[in-house]
């Protein structure tokens, strides 16, 4: 190969999920013998673990449909794994996990059942060491909305130092599906939404409804909180200008954000750099932008000092 498989030159933007060097395409109509080539070609590779991935089919959310494992993504971690037992070869137990810093990953991206890729990548970001770079999430089955995945796996990318107890405010928080995940971590939660939010989290002890627009709340009662979350359904520079009246506000003591930035727009997007330049601006040192695999046209702007 003329590229180390674990090498550094991969491409980075908030737009990629996932990235990687390809090696191979390899089509065929039963996954066993795909699987024993794929194998017998690259066995001897010192990989330290295999990611299995297929290609969304759809936007996430469209009938359903949310990013993470499949069916046959675990029916060919299956056929992996038995193949490599009976080869004893200890890597099996990596198939389809989240891995350590600096793992190195065999990829195998189901493009269609009958159509796969294979290829390799080194687990360096947080998202690197995800399966196609996808965070798993476990949601209840009494999951209030899909800001409830966002919201995970935008807690889980940008590494906030959240810790329980922590005082934490959603900007747009109706009907609570952001809330019940921060409820879910022992955090002390406050949505600020005029709309009703839902009995499950306006009951729970740890919450608190601010039942306005955020914009009719006095900025000094956004005093003691250590982190905003904002995933209003509005343009970039609406949620841009009513979290900058916040949190520059004279007694606002915020340490982090995760903002969810909505695109009317794909045109939009050339306006990250701009974005993450007018947060810093506000005396966040760490910018960063990421479309989440739960995100729609939106990313996740996560900030700390």
């Amino acid at each position: 190969m003329e590229v180390s498989p674990w090498s550094h030159a991969l491409p980075h933007s908030p737009w990629i999920r996932a990235a990687g060097h390809a090696f191979k395409s390899l089509r065929g109509d039963d996954a066993i013998p795909l699987i024993g080539s794929i194998l017998t070609e690259f066995r001897a590779l010192d990989w330290e673990g295999i990611h299995v991935w297929q290609r969304d089919p759809c936007m996430p959310g469209w009938n359903g449909y949310e990013p993470g494992k499949t069916p046959l993504v675990e029916s060919i971690e299956r056929e992996l794994a038995k193949h490599l037992r009976e080869l004893e070869d200890p890597r099996f137990e990596s198939i389809g996990n989240v891995v350590p810093p600096n793992t190195k990953i065999l990829d195998l991206i189901l493009l269609e059942p009958n159509h796969w890729w294979v290829g390799s990548h080194l687990a360096e970001s947080i998202e690197q060491r995800w399966p196609g770079g996808v965070f798993p999430i476990f949601p209840p089955a009494n999951m209030l909305s899909r800001a409830y995945l966002k919201l995970a796996e935008a807690l889980a990318w940008s590494q906030l130092p959240i810790v329980k107890g922590d005082h934490v405010v959603e900007i747009g928080s109706a009907p609570g599906g952001a809330c019940q995940r921060l409820l879910e971590l022992g955090l002390i939660v406050t949505g600020v939404d005029p709309a009703e939010m839902d009995p499950l989290v306006l009951s729970h002890p740890r919450f608190s409804h601010w039942q306005a627009r955020s914009l009719q709340v006095k900025r000094r009662r956004f005093a003691n909180f250590r982190w905003l979350v904002c995933d209003a359904n509005v343009a970039p520079n609406y949620t841009l200008d009513t979290v900058e009246g916040i949190v520059t506000y004279p007694t606002s003591k915020f340490e982090g954000l995760l903002l969810t930035m909505k695109l009317s727009e794909w045109d939009q997007a050339d306006k990250i750099s701009e974005h993450l330049t007018r947060v810093r601006s506000w005396g966040f040192c760490n910018v960063r932008a990421r479309q989440l695999a739960h995100n729609r046209r939106e990313y996740c702007l996560a900030a700390t000092r």
